[in-house]
């Protein structure tokens, strides 16, 4: 009888701890400014202070030095603002996401670390995250999903020259080497300054030292459908990359990461994941063909879609404010 109310003790205990984590530390407002302004909203130096912890958090960064904090409090406010976009732009075309799904969401991430919903919740509030700037995160990542499903799917198209075009290209190809990749996208800075080179290095560095994949494209890649699928591109061959892509990356042995890759817009660091020769490709893989096309404009028309929303909006970000912080 004893240990069942010692139990009961335990179990009353551990809510109450996290109904005072949830409900009594609260941001302090008093001297927090504004670091960014997305048409009628605003990002404050709260809410990337408390990006800046979780990123560090899932990421397991250690040891930045002052131009690499910078270089990440960039990023970070710039992955912010595409966020802040996406709510916007899903408002105007009345598409949500349910608190449910926003919870299923999570409890997915919580399972990834084998926690539970509370626990996963609990160990946010206790390395100073607040909770409901997370879920406002996976909130915008499952609107772009949305937006993408039932918006830019629709718009792709694939002519039949196409097809034809690529199953020609692959099945002259008799023993062409196939890689199996994912991207980690880095866009150059606005002004002329090398944060992106900084931090694409020191990305590269954290990962060959054991830094978690998936996570480093979650909160890093601002390729918005690579990172909705934890950065994979699937399998390519020579004549599907950029040579200068295929020529580092056809170097790496499975499980390694490339150097960064500066292209005309931006950086990219790529992780090969499996490599295989084929000799003969057969007619069935015409469907493949058409599937490859298909991600690849529908990537690009995803890309090109949040560019336009950038453009078409009032966005102002004070960065002296940010890296003098």
């Amino acid at each position: 009888m004893n240990f069942v109310n010692n139990q009961n003790v335990v179990f009353r205990f551990t809510i109450f701890t996290i109904i005072s984590l949830v409900f009594f530390t609260k941001p302090s407002f008093a001297n927090s400014f504004v670091v960014a302004k997305i048409n009628s909203k605003v990002i404050t130096d709260l809410e990337l202070t408390d990006r800046y912890k979780f990123v560090l958090l899932s990421s397991q960064i250690k040891g930045l030095s002052d131009q690499d904090k910078k270089s990440l409090l960039n990023q970070i406010i710039d992955k912010m603002v595409d966020e802040e976009l996406i709510r916007q732009e899903s408002d105007s075309l009345k598409i949500a996401v349910t608190n449910d799904e926003i919870q299923d969401a999570i409890e997915l991430v919580a399972l990834r670390q084998k926690k539970n919903a509370v626990q996963f919740k609990l160990s946010l509030i206790q390395n100073g995250v607040f909770f409901e700037n997370y879920a406002k995160q996976i909130e915008s990542e499952l609107l772009w999903s949305k937006i993408i499903s039932e918006v830019l799917r629709s718009k792709v198209k694939i002519t039949e020259s196409e097809t034809k075009e690529f199953f020609e290209q692959q099945k002259f190809d008799i023993n062409v080497k196939k890689l199996f990749i994912a991207e980690i996208f880095i866009p150059k800075d606005e002004d002329s300054s090398n944060h992106a080179a900084g931090i694409s290095r020191k990305l590269v560095s954290e990962l060959r030292n054991g830094a978690d994949f998936r996570n480093i494209v979650k909160q890093f890649s601002r390729d918005s459908l690579s990172a909705e699928n934890h950065g994979e591109i699937g399998w390519v061959s020579q004549k599907d990359i950029d040579k200068k892509i295929y020529e580092e990356v056809s170097k790496l042995k499975n499980g390694e990461y490339s150097d960064p890759i500066l292209l005309t817009d931006g950086y990219y660091i790529f992780k090969l994941i499996e490599s295989k020769v084929e000799t003969k490709i057969e007619d069935q893989d015409l469907n493949v063909a058409r599937n490859n096309i298909f991600m690849r404009k529908l990537q690009n028309l995803a890309k090109g879609y949040l560019m336009d929303l950038r453009k078409r909006a009032f966005v102002e970000i004070d960065r002296e404010r940010i890296v003098g912080r």
